[in-house]
């Protein structure tokens, strides 16, 4: 039964137990006005409408089931099933309440109870019951078993949007971006104010086109019921990353409104005041969560975040191990609890947790820099000097990062499964691991064939990718990332892309590819910095000058390579009394790398504020990396010659 199809059974089902009564709006025609709001996406009204018919006629059971129906639209499984439960009491077969029975259970996390109500449905709502299963076997794990019932429900009822609305979500969930963008069309061309579909619409635009893309979906959603959490949720969101902080407060205020202590709101307002470096504040508004999303991996990152900005690092390495347990493949997770580990002082631990990036050819400046920093404090200088040197150099390897977590034997029983069941996530990290390790035919060849039977997955294109890059093919890999980037214009496919793009030899194409990023995501500090470093290639210093500015005003000062670099830009427009201030600021956080005595030390010689240190960090530099030209020309030309 189609959702219009269902107001229309409520609305003959409630007349016949109706009688007109004296004054100016009968309980019958605030059930009818309760079920126009309905069809018009408003259940907030709806809510308000039916009370007052309730009020009237309490034992009406058609009402019952009506608001039963508008609290499972607003999202209070609870309510919807005492709704139920009183209209089952007034006579109300189980065979007609079943299936939003099981709709209620799923909103209360009871997917395993929502599979035996939805079983007790008459055959009149099949449909629907079979799409609640789909939803619950979705939520069990049971893919298999929620594609079948999704397809029995699709069957019956072809043009529900409601259904296609969750095939969207479904086909999302299993990877299969083309199918749930194709489905969430579907929805809103079925039901064009239908809240649920436009924000499905709207959270699948977001990862293919980027923020801006996405608002005006949320606001179309809003539109028609403004205090939908959801929606405002994810707009919050969205505006959150597009740095319009002033309006995403707003929007967490007005969900605050509508559900006090509403837990989403105090995770999006700790993530406000953690970028605004109020770790202070971010922490407080993290504990009103109550633990909501501790288990969440954006949260354990978020957490640490905080206690490592708050100068907890300790509680902040608590964080990011219990994520990177979770998660041993995440990078950022894996650079910033080596941070963590540096600040609390134990030094041998860092050297753990970031050797494994730092060993690879793609380390970045900021891993090395650490781990630089820690083989000196225990002692050992000349690892110190290998790392310090080489965070020095500009790294010109090529995307992507790969990280390869497993043991000889995990990998071979990840081979193992992977070869019974080719489509299994086991081939992913199968594949992930072989590129790691240097097995780049292999990994190719099961990439090739992922994305063969997956072509609508984002994830298989970027292996393949990966595949080519890693072999020297960055022209076939830009190819694959731009398939990628048609379903997920995400941060790591944006990134691979350009780079596979200037390392095939097409700037050109990079620089629109990072323009049209930085367009949709302008608060991104990697593209920021991507953007900002080019600038400084280029020799256009008020550009990178103003780049790296915005993201030091995001970040802090505690990262000495964008010091460094905007110090350079600062110095090459003559201005020494901005740039030597960030170079010495640089050059204290890392005393020992090599391009921050450099830049320091020329600053202070080519100004003429301080030739004697000058020159001694120059030599300083030379000692720490002496193959580069760059750093034994500065030194040079100070020596006079």
């Amino acid at each position: 039964m189609t959702a219009r199809a269902a107001l229309i059974a409520l609305s003959l089902l409630g007349a016949a137990g109706c009688s007109n009564l004296p004054g100016s709006q009968s309980p019958e025609e605030s059930y009818r006005r309760g079920l126009q709001a309905l069809a018009q996406g408003q259940p907030r009204t709806a809510r308000i409408e039916l009370l007052n018919a309730i009020k009237a006629k309490p034992d009406n059971k058609a009402y019952r089931l009506a608001q039963a129906r508008t609290y499972l639209l607003l999202g209070d499984g609870g309510a919807a099933e005492a709704e139920l439960k009183r209209a089952n009491a007034l006579g109300l077969a189980e065979s007609d309440t079943g299936h939003l029975m099981a709709h209620a259970a799923l909103l209360q996390g009871q997917a395993e109870r929502a599979v035996a109500e939805a079983a007790k449905a008459g055959a009149a709502h099949a449909a629907y019951a079979d799409r609640m299963l789909g939803r619950a076997y979705q939520i069990l794990g049971r893919m298999e078993d929620a594609a079948e019932a999704f397809d029995r429900a699709l069957a019956a009822t072809p043009e529900d949007g409601a259904l296609w609305a969750d095939i969207g979500d479904f086909r999302r969930a299993t990877g299969e971006l083309r199918g749930a963008i194709a489905a969430a069309d579907r929805a809103v061309a079925l039901a064009p104010r239908q809240v649920e579909a436009l924000i499905l619409r709207g959270e699948l635009t977001r990862g293919q086109y980027g923020l801006q893309a996405a608002m005006p979906w949320f606001d179309r959603a809003l539109e028609i019921d403004p205090s939908n959490l959801r929606a405002l949720i994810e707009r919050a969101a969205t505006l959150g990353d597009l740095g319009r902080t002033r309006e995403m407060l707003a929007d967490t205020r007005r969900i605050l409104g509508v559900s006090p202590h509403n837990a989403s709101a105090y995770y999006l307002q700790a993530m406000l005041a953690a970028r605004g470096r109020d770790y202070a504040l971010a922490r407080s508004l993290y504990r009103r969560t109550g633990g909501a999303f501790d288990n969440r991996p954006a949260a354990m990152l978020l957490a640490g975040t905080i206690e490592l900005g708050a100068g907890n690092a300790f509680l902040a390495a608590k964080w990011l191990q219990r994520l990177l347990d979770v998660q041993p493949g995440n990078l950022k997770a894996r650079r910033l609890l080596g941070a963590a580990q540096w600040r609390s002082g134990d030094a041998a631990a860092a050297i753990r947790t970031l050797r494994p990036l730092a060993d690879r050819s793609d380390a970045d400046a900021y891993t090395l820099a650490v781990i630089g920093k820690a083989y000196a404090r225990v002692g050992d200088e000349a690892a110190a000097t290998r790392y310090l040197a080489r965070a020095a150099a500009p790294n010109s390897a090529p995307m992507p990062a790969l990280y390869d977590p497993l043991g000889d034997g995990e990998i071979e029983a990840l081979r193992r499964e992977a070869n019974r069941d080719p489509g299994a996530p086991a081939q992913v990290l199968l594949i992930r691991a072989l590129l790691a390790r240097g097995f780049g035919p292999e990994a190719l060849q099961r990439a090739r064939r992922l994305q063969a039977a997956s072509p609508g997955a984002p994830d298989a294109h970027v292996l393949v990718g990966d595949a080519l890059a890693v072999q020297g093919d960055y022209a076939g890999a830009a190819a694959a990332y731009r398939r990628a980037a048609n379903l997920a214009f995400s941060e790591p496919v944006a990134l691979r892309l350009i780079e596979a793009l200037r390392n095939s030899g097409d700037e050109a194409g990079a620089t629109r590819v990072l323009a049209l990023f930085l367009q949709q995501n302008p608060q991104n500090v990697s593209a920021q910095t991507l953007a900002a470093n080019a600038y400084l290639q280029a020799r256009r210093w008020p550009q990178a000058i103003a780049l790296y500015e915005g993201v030091r005003k995001r970040i802090g000062d505690g990262d000495a390579t964008l010091l460094n670099n905007l110090a350079w830009a600062y110095a090459e427009t003559g201005d020494y009394e901005r740039a030597i201030p960030l170079a010495r600021r640089s050059w204290a956080l890392e005393p020992n790398n090599p391009a921050a005595a450099d830049t320091l030390g020329w600053l202070l010689f080519r100004s003429g504020e301080d030739r004697v240190q000058g020159l001694a960090l120059l030599e300083q530099a030379v000692r720490g990396a002496p193959t580069d030209a760059e750093i034994r020309a500065h030194l040079q030309a100070a020596r006079g010659g």
